[in-house]
């Protein structure tokens, strides 16, 4: 073999690899699935592919995914953020740019009357669900009893059968729910974005600084809507705090990722 692909091969083989982002997925309904072909899903590995970033998702029940987390364990992990915060200093992690935002409502059976303010859900059975218990203080704060169990599919299957009189959800996750349910759009608990939520260490801002331009591409080019299809809602991303990603001057350009 000539000494020279020799030394090639031999510098390929000795090549550090690029350490794999560990990423936590907590189960969102139809949104980040067990199979991990949710929409959130599909929007991050189609942009860490563009971006060069190889990804070790796992998923787990939601609660368990904040832990894992919260231990170190992943670098990184989808949305919960608030949940994040509870126990952390916001300067100790860093935010992506969105994968989408979300909206909290309430919602009941159809035909039900529709939730409009605080004071109709005083003296109702409102079920949620482990792991969202910080987007939920503005119920708690005003006395609003809450019921929990591990998952939203659980959380919508109690309402039908009527255990609980309403629920606490997020859209987009409930946007193909709608025919079951109501609820009044004006009618918003908490609304925010949902990003990755990575570790404010030096591999998570080169995550952060690596896939966040990409992600911003895909929205503006319209990589958004089409995976996220009905569940898409639009938003103009407008960073205000310490731990979120700030886009260049100018914004997000629609350059060909890897292109001189």
């Amino acid at each position: 073999m000539p000494k020279l692909l020799l030394l090639l091969l031999c510098l390929l083989s000795c090549a550090p690899r690029a350490a794999e982002v560990k990423v936590a997925a907590g189960v969102f309904i139809d949104i980040i699935t067990e199979q991990g072909d949710g929409p959130y899903q599909q929007l991050l590995h189609k942009a860490a592919a563009e971006a060069g970033i190889s990804l070790d998702e796992r998923v787990y029940p939601l609660s368990r995914a904040v832990r894992i987390f919260g231990s170190g364990e992943a670098l990184a992990i989808y949305g919960m953020t608030e949940a994040v915060l509870r126990s952390t200093p916001a300067e100790k992690i860093l935010t992506s740019y969105p994968l989408g935002v979300y909206r909290l409502h309430i919602f009941t059976p159809k035909g039900k009357p529709r939730i409009s303010s605080y004071s109709q859900l005083r003296g109702l059975l409102v079920g949620g669900v482990l792991g969202y218990e910080d987007y939920y203080r503005e119920l708690t704060s005003q006395g609003i009893k809450l019921e929990f169990v591990a998952d939203e599919r659980h959380q919508l299957k109690r309402l039908q059968l009527g255990r609980v009189d309403a629920v606490v959800g997020f859209l987009p996750d409930w946007l193909d729910k709608l025919d079951q349910l109501e609820y009044d759009p004006a009618f918003t608990v908490l609304e925010g974005y949902d990003y990755m939520t990575v570790w404010a260490n030096d591999e998570g801002r080169h995550f952060v600084d690596t896939i966040s331009p990409v992600l911003c591409q895909m929205h503006a080019r319209g990589d958004y809507r089409d995976i996220l299809g009905q569940r898409f809602m639009t938003f103009d991303y407008q960073p205000s705090k310490v731990y979120e990603w700030q886009p260049p001057q100018g914004g997000c350009h629609l350059t060909q990722v890897g292109s001189d």
